[in-house]
């Protein structure tokens, strides 16, 4: 199905439940919404003034940083470069016993720049028991990095003595971040460390903006004054972003930060970061834009040393140039080395569900048939 006809008929379906709420409520609801609407509509410019006030400001003091392409690109294009990433999905519940359908895949271009790097794909299968779904949901995410902590290390083997080379995981350095099981994360960054000690550069490729860290940088840099219009870092950035790039007529990324600068003191993600630098680990990040109608992209970049400012500016640009002017074609916004991961090893709902009626569908005997179709009632 075409999005075009998948977005009519979305749009039938709203006009459908909307004609069938009481007319009562419907006209309360519409008044009350179009008054809410102004009342947006004034936040909004208040915000676009104000976003325009700071991206000027920080204009002023460099936090922004363009990716111009030179002489250097052809070089880089030469530079050994992996991905990898993992999806799973979970499917059962019967009896307390639900399973785990995982895909990992691993994305290698040995020589470089290449539009059919070596792909390779594993998936299994892993039985869980446990009566709280939301449970198991966060069980199945540590199964998946795990997964995803043996592809690092496979595709650092591919990739070692090839001379400065990097891997590119789609998501964060310590995904999740509010895991803080002490052997996990020594098991994390013995593979981080591994490719570190190769001369592997692990690189995360985060697509979904979270958090206020920037935000609270902002506040202290700047003053609070500035940014007290905003709530998170998405809805500070995007429009100062947005105004950048258009300045700038090229992509654009903030200077870079550690990990932990704008972490409260005693929130999760600063605690969990605690624990990964007490194994050594240092992160540093920024925030990357493509495209000027593109989304915000944060950039991380996993280090076993402490790095100058410099020498973090020179590390970062050269990252982010491979990225934006080697892998990135024209009219995307992402890697393609991301993508080609991202789609290899996304297990679907309706495939999951395929394979779970095939486990059940030999796993129960006419006696207890009634619990499969229990569960589907």
């Amino acid at each position: 199905m075409s999005m075009y006809k998948l977005e009519e008929l979305k749009n039938l379906i709203r006009k459908i439940e909307f004609n069938k709420t009481e007319p009562e409520l419907l006209t309360e609801l519409v008044y009350k919404a179009m008054k809410a609407g102004e009342g947006e509509k004034e936040r909004l410019r208040r915000i676009n003034r104000k976003s325009y006030e700071i991206f000027k400001l920080l204009k002023e003091r460099n936090f922004f940083c363009s990716i111009r392409g030179n002489e250097e690109v052809s070089e880089l294009r030469n530079i050994p470069i992996g991905a990898v990433d993992g999806s799973f999905q979970v499917v059962g519940g019967i009896g307390g016993r639900w399973y785990i359908i995982l895909g990992i895949a691993q994305v290698i271009a040995e020589n470089g720049f290449t539009l059919q790097p070596a792909v390779k794909v594993d998936g299994s299968i892993e039985p869980l028991e446990g009566v709280d779904e939301m449970v198991i949901n966060k069980m199945s995410e540590v199964f998946m990095m795990l997964g995803e902590i043996k592809a690092l290390r496979k595709v650092a083997d591919a990739l070692s003595g090839k001379g400065e080379s990097y891997i590119l995981i789609d998501g964060p350095i310590i995904d999740p971040p509010l895991y803080s099981d002490e052997k996990y994360i020594k098991e994390r960054v013995d593979a981080l460390q591994y490719c570190y000690n190769k001369g592997i550069g692990v690189i995360g490729f985060v697509k979904r903006i979270m958090g206020s860290n920037y935000l609270n940088i902002l506040k202290n840099r700047i003053g609070k004054e500035y940014v007290a219009e905003f709530t998170n870092d998405l809805d500070l950035l995007s429009t100062i972003m947005f105004n950048a790039i258009k300045s700038e007529t090229r992509p654009i990324y903030t200077l870079p930060e550690n990990y932990e600068e704008g972490c409260e003191n005693r929130s999760g993600d600063k605690l969990t970061y605690g624990m990964y630098r007490d194994e050594g680990l240092r992160i540093y990040y920024s925030y990357y834009k493509p495209l000027l109608r593109g989304r915000i992209f944060r950039v991380e970049y996993a280090s076993f040393e402490d790095l100058t400012e410099q020498k973090l500016s020179e590390k970062i640009d050269r990252i982010l140039t491979i990225i934006n002017q080697v892998w990135t074609p024209p009219g995307i916004d992402e890697p393609l080395l991301i993508s080609i991961a991202h789609n290899k090893c996304n297990v679907r709902r309706g495939a999951a569900e395929t394979i779970y009626y095939e486990i059940m569908a030999r796993a129960l005997s006419e006696g207890n048939i009634h619990l499969w179709l229990e569960s589907l009632a």
